[in-house]
């Protein structure tokens, strides 16, 4: 890996040791609408663009387009400078932060409700083109109940006092947030990988095209320039799907979510063969469980790989069946259910932010609580953050500023003696005290582990 400036050191350690501290985050949904001319009204399907996760120290946003270049943005808002990851290249480069030169102009007494937060308007002119004196005025709705949010090719956001939730153009292009709901944001998602490049940019990199186009071994993108479909291409430019599609997403594993030309979603194996119909309004896969989520009519439903409906489409929103269950939502509400689709806990939850195969993690108020799937009874109320870990009956949780772990009937089972903490991942979890830097590794009992002993277990931390 190259060198880079000390400035962003504490964004990009490798070490598979370094400890990693989970904050509670906002999670934020664009995507790209358009409106007629006359009104803000979006008028067609929307396409999701970006995933936006930010609290008042950190910004994450994952760019959701599908197209080859798919990057990571990161930022610490006490940095001089943010990186930016490309995941297809395995490179990053690291910028420095800058403000756009664009004055902004806060519009008094124009309020709109967008994701179910309250937005106020803000307004920016930019010039039309370099060449052009005339300047196009840009629409900016945005909430100061949740923290900015900023990111590559949009850093006049980071003048705007809160989040942007709408952005409109005068030719009727909307970014709008489609949903806002409780994340977090773990520290290890700011280490660039050790096999990344550092690059001085992308634009600028002298890469062969075919190979930036690829998406599966000896499988290459490629474009009809007459109808702006894409299609598959081995090395040779032998096409083995012609180009009748909207965009390719990479392969994982051997399927790859495809939209066709007829804007609908389905999914292709390696050979190009259909595995899913182009039916869908949504496909997401998860290659580890074997699952899509799917959606028809804005309802949301699961199928296997194959194709066979787990669950139907009857739901505002829904996860993937994680050891036997699944988060649904039904009017604004968040509850889950049962393999074969039957509802175990009732959908009366603000939010439910994960599961395994016995617990739940519930929000409320921005208290987190653990709870039982069988009794649909809390154990463990209003702690500043939870998570599930690899070990079913031990939960990472933090209340009054201090880290540490729960049991599975909510007691405590590793003291809240720690100023940071990490989920178990194979036994092990790192682990950082007050006053020092120094990392300790601790098994499930809580007792620390030598790391010589543990070095076999942290390499796949």
């Amino acid at each position: 890996m190259k060198k880079i400036s000390l400035s962003f050191a504490a964004i990009l350690v490798t070490s598979t040791l370094s400890f990693a501290q989970v904050s509670k985050a906002f999670k934020i949904n664009y995507a790209i609408l358009y409106s007629t001319e006359q009104t803000d009204d979006v008028q067609e399907a929307p396409v999701s663009i970006y995933e936006a996760y930010v609290n008042k120290d950190k910004i994450k946003v994952v760019s959701t387009s599908g197209d080859s270049e798919e990057s990571v943005f990161l930022v610490k808002k006490n940095e001089e400078q943010s990186v930016i990851l490309y995941p297809g290249l395995a490179k990053y480069v690291v910028k420095e932060n800058e403000l756009s030169p664009h004055e902004i102009k806060l519009i008094p007494n124009q309020t709109k409700i967008i994701a179910g937060y309250p937005c106020k308007l803000a307004q920016i002119e930019i010039p039309v083109s370099e060449d052009n004196e005339e300047n196009s005025t840009l629409s900016i709705w945005y909430s100061d109940k949740l923290p900015a949010t900023y990111w590559e090719g949009f850093e006049l956001f980071k003048k705007i006092p809160g989040a942007v939730l709408q952005l409109t153009t005068p030719l009727g292009m909307n970014m709008v947030a489609q949903s806002v709901v409780d994340s977090q944001l773990d520290e290890k998602d700011f280490i660039v990988p050790e096999d990344y490049e550092q690059v001085a940019s992308i634009d600028e990199e002298e890469e062969d095209s075919t190979a930036s186009n690829q998406i599966a071994e000896n499988l290459y993108l490629f474009e009809d320039a007459a109808t702006n479909l894409v299609g598959l291409e081995d090395s040779e430019q032998k096409a083995i799907v012609p180009a009748q599609y909207l965009y390719i997403a990479p392969f994982v594993g051997d399927l790859s979510v495809v939209q066709y030309k007829n804007e609908k979603y389905g999914a292709i194996d390696l050979t190009g063969k259909t595995i899913i119909p182009f039916q869908y309004d949504y496909l997401g896969y998860d290659d580890q469980l074997g699952q899509l989520v799917f959606g028809l009519n804005e309802k949301y439903g699961v199928m296997d790989k194959a194709g066979k409906i787990l669950i139907a489409a009857n739901y505002e929103m829904i996860s993937f069946i994680n050891g036997g269950y699944a988060v649904f939502q039904m009017k604004d509400k968040y509850g889950i259910l049962n393999q074969a689709g039957k509802i175990v806990v009732p959908a009366t939850y603000s939010y439910i932010s994960e599961n395994n195969s016995t617990h739940f993690v519930s929000i409320e108020n921005d208290k987190y609580n653990l709870a039982e799937i069988k009794t649909n009874k809390i154990i463990a109320p209003a702690f500043d953050f939870i998570s599930i870990t690899e070990e079913p009956a031990l939960f990472l949780a933090s209340k009054d500023g201090k880290y540490g772990y729960l049991d599975g009937q909510g007691k405590i089972a590793i003291p809240f003696i720690y100023s940071g903490a990490t989920a178990f991942s194979d036994g092990v979890a790192s682990v950082s005290l007050d006053n020092s830097d120094d990392v300790i590794l601790i098994n499930t009992k809580g007792e620390r582990v030598e790391i010589d002993a543990a070095a076999e277990a942290a390499e796949s931390i």
